[in-house]
């Protein structure tokens, strides 16, 4: 990367005059979007500086200089630059502090949840930030210590559901059933009483079409809050509790119906088999309604006991038509399928050679019938399994454009064409550095060099010569060698190059990875030590960082030793 730009950029977004900031952030985007740019960690941890600058009062939404630079150096989480981050935490704006704790998250290193616990209780109290919930609650012992910092905040309209939401993971997930019953019951009792005059608004006129089209957004809101709300019911139980179970069972809604449903199924309290059947069979909530059960070992209870995949994959389908967004400012683009059929399947495998199962579906959205498919359903674990790896999508190709059989092919030819794009992404590159020994021979040049011009030029110039060349011979010889030495992870492979010989293993055939000072040793499933990388040449926090996210799909997962 160019430094002269670089620092160029972080001038121009500390100047007074707004237009000369924007045209530094409209460099720093640009460098942004350049892949596989390296970046010196020096020019990193000056940005991290930068970041906590006094910057002028913003002028608009774009300007927050703060943020932005904190966006950028989160795509390189190397150890340094999470310390740094850490140390300059507090003179960052909230949003660039927000963005900072998700990249904390994903290390999940205790340590450095415990550096910024204090931090974002504090950032909680003081500022309305919008905080990475779904990231959050993975924590839950963690969200528990933030939550006893912060509880208060269950008051205000800005945190109060995000409070819920945290408070929900606590509960559900063991660390503490009750928690803090004294002052979380009476507001959640309170506030559902509220939401639920809100959803009983709608009630009447309930249409999943309406939701999707016409209600979008607002009403989605009271759709989440009631069902999270109602789920908390689990752990903070009332005969008041299950007096608004006993309704909400029979709501319209079958997204709210489903999670009473499920409360009331926990607490013993009988819901008859008709209601079971309509969850079961509608489209909105007939995927969530099989995993609850199946979450709560009541899966004994779904009502569906054979074929219950064509019904999934509709479902599937729909939800995925439904929340489609908007590339640009990402709100619903409220595409609304009728009639959803299944026309065919496919068995075949996915990219680690699991047997998986495609279903053909064709569905009407405005007037015009089109073909979708959903899956792949996960055939190691059955026929009518509801296991899916994700990969449902349509390409809005009308369904009378082609035949069944053509449809079918045009699948297969789109799976050929993502397999080799996947086949040739490069996740992760990297080369030996110059040796020590290079470096320490530029010194010795550098000094000989030196005594020559300060003694005065004579015939030792020619050794100095001599010796300039034979360093010129050398450096050519070592960048040679770095040049035809690599670690790659590069689509489903990783891959170590030196020289002419090449060692490959693929990343789902990993069972571990292990280190000392010198070496990277990865293991193959028989436990045989199969690859083994020189320390030297990667930055061994970032490859294990990109290893993870690259493996976190597999059922199997590799350990990595952190």
């Amino acid at each position: 990367m160019n430094e002269l730009k670089v620092r160029s950029m972080l001038k121009q977004i500390k100047s007074d005059d707004p237009d000369k900031r924007f045209e530094g952030l409209d460099l720093l985007y640009e460098f942004k979007e350049e892949e596989n740019e390296k970046i010196r960690l020096e020019l990193l941890l000056e940005m991290i500086e930068a970041a906590a600058h006094n910057f002028p009062k913003s002028v608009d939404k774009w300007d927050n200089p703060s943020f932005y630079l904190i966006d950028f150096v989160c795509d390189y989480p190397m150890p340094e630059v999470i310390d740094h981050l850490i140390k300059h935490f507090d003179s960052f704006s909230p949003a660039a502090q927000i963005r900072a704790v998700e990249l904390f998250l994903l290390t999940e290193d205790e340590e450095i949840f415990f550096e910024i616990e204090e931090k974002l209780a504090r950032l909680i109290n003081e500022e309305e930030v919008h905080l990475p919930v779904e990231q959050l609650v993975n924590f839950p012992v963690f969200v528990r210590n933030i939550l006893n910092k912060t509880i208060n905040r269950i008051h205000t309209p800005h945190y109060k559901f995000m409070m819920y939401d945290m408070i929900h993971s606590v509960t559900e997930s063991g660390v503490e059933w009750e928690y803090k019953k004294e002052i979380v019951l009476p507001i959640l009792l309170t506030d559902y009483e509220t939401t639920r005059r809100e959803y009983l608004s709608y009630d009447k006129e309930y249409s999943a079409k309406f939701v999707y089209t016409a209600w979008k957004e607002e009403y989605i809101s009271i759709r989440f809050h009631m069902g999270l709300l109602l789920q908390l019911m689990n752990y903070y139980y009332t005969l008041e509790c299950e007096e608004y179970l006993s309704e909400a069972v029979r709501f319209k809604d079958p997204l709210i119906a489903e999670k009473a449903v499920i409360v009331s199924l926990i607490k013993h309290v009988k819901v008859e088999e008709e209601v079971l059947l309509q969850l079961a069979e509608n489209l909105e909530s007939a995927e969530d309604f099989y995993w609850d059960l199946k979450g709560s070992n009541k899966e004994n209870l779904y009502p569906i006991k054979d074929k219950k995949q064509p019904i999934i994959a509709k479902s599937k389908l729909f939800t995925h038509l439904v929340y489609m967004q908007d590339e640009e400012d990402e709100r619903l683009l409220g595409k609304f399928p009728e009639h959803i059929n299944v026309l065919d399947s496919i068995d075949t495998e996915n990219q680690y050679g699991q047997p998986v199962r495609y279903y053909l579906l064709s569905f009407k959205e405005s007037g015009t019938d089109y073909v979708g498919w959903a899956g792949g359903f996960s055939l190691e674990d059955g026929d009518d399994t509801a296991h899916v790896w994700e990969g449902t999508y349509t390409d809005f190709v009308e369904l009378d454009a082609k035949s069944i059989e053509q449809h079918k092919d045009e699948f297969f030819a789109k799976r050929e064409d993502t397999k080799k794009q996947l086949h040739d992404e490069i996740h992760f590159e990297s080369s030996p550095k110059l040796s020590k020994g290079m470096w320490f021979f530029y010194a010795i040049l550098l000094s000989d060099w030196t005594t020559t011009f300060m003694d005065g030029i004579d015939d030792g110039i020619y050794f100095s010569i001599g010796f300039t060349v034979i360093g010129l011979i050398l450096t050519v010889l070592e960048f040679w060698k770095i040049k035809r030495s690599k670690v790659l992870i590069v689509g489903h492979d990783l891959v170590v190059q030196k020289g002419s010989k090449t060692n490959v293993i693929q990343i789902q055939d990993i069972k571990k990875v292990k280190y000392n000072k010198k070496r990277i040793f990865v293991f193959n499933k028989k436990n045989e030590e199969q690859l083994v990388i020189p320390m030297k040449w990667v930055d061994y926090d970032h490859f294990a960082y990109v290893l993870m996210e690259q493996t976190e799909h597999l059922r199997d997962r590799p350990f990595i030793e952190e």
